[in-house]
């Protein structure tokens, strides 16, 4: 110590050199040791970042894609929409209530609908069997036994020819001054393709086989080929469109109608169109789908697009006034900041990203919390909903429940979004779903306005499903005339089905009857949600 004191300066100006000079290694030091420290952090975010993308993947390629169940530490697999198990806090008292008898569903085979076609086939005895050997007499009758088996009788094609009687003029006198047509002829048969050479439920089979079943137009060709029938694929190709023009004024009064709704839905997926004009083959273009309700009845629209850009939803909602619920797509922003139309968000896609973080982190972690919050407003939606399905409650006392319950709800959302957004790492997968859902959450708490809204847009999601399931067999359509046609014939068997139709029996019976109509008002009585499934 004393050695060290000895080489010290002895005047005071060289040792705050001195002090001076050490505090600023010090300082360096420290501003190094700090650097590192930020450089070991970046590092290790971007090892769990590059960690979360593996597992990830791994998840989409190799695991489940369902977000139905979810595990739950102590509490088993849940139902993520059977959101009661979140809705009581721990160390709740436990009330016993008497339950009420029901009855259970009988297993075994599932059964058949009665209108089918019934053939009893009676297997008896010989003569000789039923003798008794002893005497030779009549053995009596005790009973049948019986089994039921169904034969499905493979299609087969029947060729109608049309005869129409035609009719010359009169000989007698005062026919030549009449001004009578000289000739009258039996009236065709109405078609919904006129010339074609199919009938109207064939057509029918057709479409309902493309757009609703998903078999594309070149397997049917195989199909139908093996029942004796040949037809091309250009000739199915060419009955779409046909029947796609025949329906544009039913499809015009469906725009019609949603634009009046007083919420509307919409969504957006992919599609490819190798001959438009100006664009190259491998293009992406885009279906649209717009749903609203006339009369509390769901109205379904599909319509393409070449663009996902905003000029879409602008130009498709123009005089719309009321509520638009949407995924967080930017594309929606401006609408849904236009003057009369409040823009709703969807916790659905919030719960969506929390799942998907979920998947890389692992149970038991923060995505749980949220979860687990997010659970409680779908707990408290289907309850109240069901009890005014039921008609405890009229519509307005059900807003206000629903809103008065869920008000906590969306606190506790809030607090936990707020709290962990200072904590988690924005670049991982849960910092990603905290940063969406802070940007959504305000616009997605906005359901509660409205009776026909809900906490998410799955309505939206199901309805285009259909269409997405059949882009996977056949890939893409060959000219925007006929991605406009498959447009208008989805809108039409979408919203068929929403409205309790069979899509092929209402189809055969739209094809018969549209080319009869003979004012608009009877072509508006033959939309999907104008007319009684029981009325044909």
């Amino acid at each position: 110590m004393s050695d060290a004191l000895s080489v010290l300066p002895g005047d005071v100006e060289s040792l705050r050199e001195l002090v001076f000079a050490q505090r600023a290694r010090l300082d360096e030091q420290d501003r190094l040791l700090e650097e590192r420290k930020r450089i070991i952090s970046s590092i290790q975010n971007e090892l769990i970042w590059e960690r979360e993308k593996y597992l990830a993947l791994s998840a989409r390629y190799f695991g489940s894609s369902s977000e139905k169940n979810i595990f739950i530490p102590g509490q088993g697999v849940l139902e993520f929409n059977e959101a009661e198990a979140f809705a009581m806090p721990e160390g709740a008292p436990v009330t016993l209530i008497e339950i009420a008898a029901h009855e259970r569903k009988k297993r075994g085979r599932k059964q058949r609908s009665a209108e089918i076609e019934t053939i009893e086939i009676v297997h008896d005895l010989p003569e000789a069997g039923r003798q008794c050997p002893c005497c030779g007499a009549q053995r009596p009758a005790m009973g049948e036994e019986r089994s039921v088996e169904y034969d499905l009788i493979p299609a087969h094609v029947v060729r109608k020819v049309h005869l129409r009687k035609k009719y010359g003029s009169c000989l007698c006198d005062a026919f030549a001054g009449s001004g009578v047509p000289a000739v009258v002829i039996a009236p065709a048969v109405a078609k919904i393709v006129p010339k074609s050479e199919f009938t109207n439920r064939t057509i029918a089979f057709f479409l309902v086989g493309k757009y609703e079943d998903a078999i594309p137009f070149y397997r049917m060709v195989k199909v139908l080929a093996r029942s004796g029938l040949d037809v091309s694929r250009a000739t199915l190709c060419n009955l779409a469109i046909g029947a796609g023009k025949a329906i544009g004024g039913l499809v015009e009064a469906m725009w019609r109608d949603v634009r009046g709704s007083p919420v509307i839905l919409m969504d957006e997926t992919t599609v490819q169109v190798l001959r438009e004009p100006g664009r190259s083959p491998e293009s992406r273009s885009y279906m649209w789908l717009t749903m609203g309700y006339r009369d509390r009845r769901p109205i379904i629209l599909f319509h393409y697009h070449p663009t996902r850009g905003k000029i879409v939803p602008e130009t498709t909602l123009a005089g719309f006034s009321g509520y638009l619920q949407t995924d967080g797509y930017e594309g929606y922003a401006s609408t849904g900041g236009r003057a009369g139309i409040v823009h709703v968000g969807c916790f659905a896609h919030m719960r969506r990203a929390f799942h998907e973080a979920r998947k890389v982190s692992g149970p038991g972690g923060l995505a749980d919390e949220m979860l687990a919050l997010i659970a409680k407003v779908y707990s408290v939606e289907r309850r109240l909903r069901d009890r005014h399905d039921k008609g405890e409650f009229d519509t307005d006392a059900f807003l206000r429940k629903r809103e008065t319950e869920l008000e906590s709800a969306f606190t506790d959302i809030r607090l936990w979004l707020g709290r962990n957004s200072l904590s988690v790492a924005p670049r991982t997968k849960l910092g990603e779903a905290i940063s969406y859902a802070q940007g959504q959450l305000e616009k997605a708490v906005r359901f509660v306005k409205h009776e026909l809204l809900t906490p998410d847009t799955n309505r939206a999601e199901n309805a285009i499903r259909p269409f997405v399931v059949g882009r996977k067999n056949w890939m893409f359509s060959n000219t925007p005339c006929g991605a406009h046609a498959s447009a208008g014939l989805y809108s039409l068997i979408a919203t068929a089905k929403a409205n309790g139709h069979d899509p092929f029996k209402y189809l055969s019976h739209l094809f018969d009857t549209l080319p009869r109509a003979a004012t608009p008002e009877e072509m508006i009585m033959l939309l999907p949600y104008q007319l009684d499934p029981k009325s044909y």
